[in-house]
C-alpha cells in the first residue's frame, strides 16, 4: 500500500473488491453478523493500512420496553484512520439501540453501531443467495455479429419484431436486442430456429 495514498482512497481500494456476505440467522431476524463482516473486512483493512476506532458520543438514553427489558441507546462515532498519517480520517455517526436484561447492551450497541457503519463505508453487498448477486453482475452482452443473427430470426425487413421476436422479448426479458445476455444467445437462436 502506497503511504500517498489518502483515507478516501484506502476505503475505495475495499470498495473495488466487490465484499460480499449472504444473510443468515442474526439475533431476531435475518442479516449479516458483526463476526462475519469482520472476518472477510479485517485482512482488506490490514492490507489498506485502515484502523477502525469506534466511540460513544453524547449522553445515552436508558429505558424498558413493555415487557421490562432494558434499552440501551446511543450515539456512536466510528472513525476510519489511515495509520500513515492518523491525522488522515473518515467519521461516521450512527445511532445505535440494544437490548439486554444485563449489563450487556452498551456492548451491543457499539458492535451494531460499527458493523452497519462498515456495510455501509465499504459497500457491503449482502443477500440471501449468491444466485442472484451473481445473474445481476452478468454483464457480458452479445456480440454484434450476434445481434445481426438474431435480428434476422426476430425482425421482418423494417425492423421491428415479428409475432416470433415479440414472443421471445417475453419469455427472454429483453426490449432491444443489444440488452441480450451472451449465454442467453443459443437458448433464444434455438427458440427462434
Amino acid at each position: 500500500m502506497s503511504n500517498q495514498l489518502n483515507i478516501y482512497q484506502r476505503i475505495n481500494a475495499i470498495m473495488k473488491k466487490g465484499v460480499y456476505l449472504k444473510k443468515g440467522s442474526a439475533g431476531q431476524g435475518t442479516g449479516v453478523q458483526y463476526d462475519e463482516l469482520i472476518s472477510v473486512l479485517a485482512p482488506l483493512l490490514a492490507d489498506n493500512g485502515i484502523v477502525v476506532t469506534s466511540e460513544k458520543v453524547g449522553d445515552s438514553r436508558n429505558r424498558a420496553n413493555a415487557k421490562g427489558n432494558y434499552i440501551f441507546e446511543g450515539d456512536f462515532c466510528v472513525h476510519y484512520i489511515n495509520i500513515d498519517k492518523p491525522d488522515d480520517r473518515f467519521t461516521t455517526l450512527i445511532e445505535s439501540h440494544a437490548m439486554d436484561a444485563g449489563d450487556k447492551a452498551p456492548g451491543k450497541a457499539i458492535t451494531y453501531a460499527t458493523k452497519i457503519s462498515m456495510l455501509k463505508v465499504f459497500g457491503v453487498e449482502s443477500g440471501d443467495n449468491e444466485e442472484s448477486r451473481a445473474e445481476q453482475r452478468d454483464i457480458n452482452l452479445v456480440t454484434a455479429e450476434q445481434v445481426d443473427k438474431l435480428m434476422a430470426l426476430l425482425c421482418d425487413e423494417n425492423g421491428n419484431y415479428t409475432p416470433k421476436g415479440q414472443t421471445a422479448c417475453a419469455a427472454f426479458k429483453f426490449n432491444n436486442l443489444n440488452e441480450i445476455k451472451a449465454k442467453k444467445f443459443t437458448e433464444i437462436v434455438r427458440f427462434a430456429s
